[in-house]
């Protein structure tokens, strides 16, 4: 996490978006679940978005969520200019709206609704005349046909815990360093279940929509000088300003890792992506090329996506692509060391030095080579710190996978409940085992530049294995996607060390 999170860029024209002061809400009521704009309106109200300064439009109610309400902007006292539109509205009475917005003055928009460019003739003709008003009035905006923003920095540091979210989803991720844009309001804030669970921590989300004003290109220039960001994910259907794109990436990539998924490529995504933004999608080889010349970590994976941005998340970049594995299994570890390989790691075999020093912590059962099968090792501090120390000091490795890790409360519970001894004078918390196996290593992996990955098969509820989620530390529930995440920290750290 970067440490300056304060105030980043405010004169930027898309700071007001992310973080308004005021803001009008067209098609927003008192419904439940039937009507996106209620839903939106309740997710802005819950972020801590004071309500005094939030002016809902309804032609025939005079209150929305409590919040009095206005049957046109141009109704609101002369004095008050949101600094925000937020328009849920058929698409036909969005030009007149916005003309109205216009004339009040409002200068930034966010448009969700659909019905535009890519429904056809008539949908290209609307497109058309918002993008004449926006001109004629110096407006900018945000869509149409998106979910608008999600800003997790919303009013730090004076607020803490609040956000700006205009997103329908009833949930939001933990508070982190990655950003994401999207063409597809689904990748912009569905997934926010998902990082919850596995840990993914999101500053910013933003589904942008058509782009019939604000593109690609402008977000990707606010987060390569946002402070607020590390690492970025895009979810593409096309790229507008393909030049400036590959210009701006290049200069993005040495200091912030990029992950994308491209959607198009086939004839059947190309007709979905058609109906979806109206975007002409090209062929999946030359988005390849582009990612690859420009040092974008590519997927065709929204699992791999989060993955990847988590783990370039931790800030952790290796020095080259070798890989130390540490199980209890060796079946684990069989895997691990042929899946290091396909995808072009190192597991290199220890030297004799080295298998002499890991033979002191190591059950005298245990094969010490690389992968290093314990067989089983009950010797907490020396799986967690006495081994991973000895291969960090070595100069062998560059990363570490290690399987598994067991927190022990299920395990006293077994205990207890087969009629045994009770265990709990030797119980200790998570709390303290953190203080105890984490922390130590985890000065030295930022000190070496060596990630370690944890996995652990009791799974992402598992109150130990939440301990290393709340304190960043890489872990999986499997052992497949620590291999693969490490290899695309290593083939980034190379793409780095050439472009140095």
């Amino acid at each position: 996490m970067t440490k300056n999170n304060e105030n980043p860029l405010k004169d930027h024209f898309l700071y007001s978006f992310l973080n308004p002061e005021s803001i009008a809400v067209f098609g927003a009521s008192d419904s439940f679940l039937d009507n996106m704009g209620a839903m939106q309106l309740r997710n802005i109200i819950a972020g801590g978005f004071p309500k005094e300064k939030i002016f809902p439009v309804h032609l025939s109610l005079d209150k929305v969520q409590g919040i009095k309400a206005y049957k046109s902007i141009l109704d609101l006292p002369e004095d008050i200019t949101p600094d925000l539109a937020f328009i849920i509205l058929r698409p036909g009475i969005v030009p007149n709206v916005m003309e109205e917005c216009g004339q009040k003055g409002i200068k930034r928009v966010i448009i969700t609704s659909g019905g535009f460019r890519e429904v056809g003739p008539d949908g290209v003709k609307l497109s058309q005349k918002i993008s004449e008003i926006a001109k004629k009035y110096d407006m900018r905006f945000i869509g149409p046909n998106c979910l608008g923003v999600y800003n997790g920095w919303y009013g730090y540091p004076e607020k803490k815990q609040a956000n700006f979210n205009t997103m329908w989803i009833y949930v939001t991720p933990e508070r982190g360093n990655i950003s994401i844009a999207a063409h597809s309001g689904t990748v912009a804030s569905h997934l926010f279940w998902y990082c919850k669970e596995i840990g993914v921590k999101i500053g910013k989300s933003l589904s942008i929509g058509n782009e019939d004003d604000i593109d690609l290109v402008d977000f990707l220039e606010y987060f390569k000088n946002d402070n607020q960001t590390s690492v970025i994910g895009l979810y593409l259907e096309e790229i507008k300003r393909g030049k400036e794109f590959v210009k701006l990436v290049k200069e993005i990539t040495p200091k912030k890792p990029i992950v994308a998924i491209y959607a198009g490529g086939t004839e059947s995504s190309t007709r979905s992506i058609m109906g979806h933004t109206g975007s002409i999608a090209g062929e999946d080889k030359i988005f390849e090329a582009v990612f690859k010349e420009t040092g974008i970590i590519s997927t065709f994976s929204i699992k791999d996506f989060l993955y990847y941005l988590r783990t370039f998340s931790h800030g952790i970049i290796p020095k080259g692509n070798r890989l130390g594995i540490i199980s209890d299994s060796g079946g684990s570890a069989a895997m691990m060391a042929k899946a290091a390989e396909i995808y072009g790691l190192k597991v290199p075999e220890f030297s004799e030095e080295l298998k002499s020093k890991l033979k002191d912590f190591v059950p005298s059962v245990a094969n010490i080579d690389n992968p290093l099968d314990l067989t089983f090792q009950f010797n907490q501090y020396n799986l967690y710190v006495k081994i991973p120390k000895l291969m960090m000091n070595s100069g062998e490795v560059d990363g570490i996978v290690l399987y598994a890790v067991f927190g022990f409360e299920e395990i006293f519970d077994v205990i207890k409940n087969s009629g045994g001894k009770s265990y709990d004078k030797f119980a200790i918390t998570d709390k303290m085992m953190k203080g105890i196996y984490l922390k130590p290593i985890q000065r030295l992996v930022k000190k070496k530049s060596i990630p370690i990955f944890y996995i652990g098969p009791q799974g992402y509820s598992n109150s130990w294995v939440r301990e290393f989620i709340k304190s960043d530390i890489p872990i999986f529930n499997l052992w497949d996607m620590p291999v693969k995440a490490f290899s695309v920290l290593a083939r980034y750290g190379e793409y780095c060390r050439n472009k140095s």
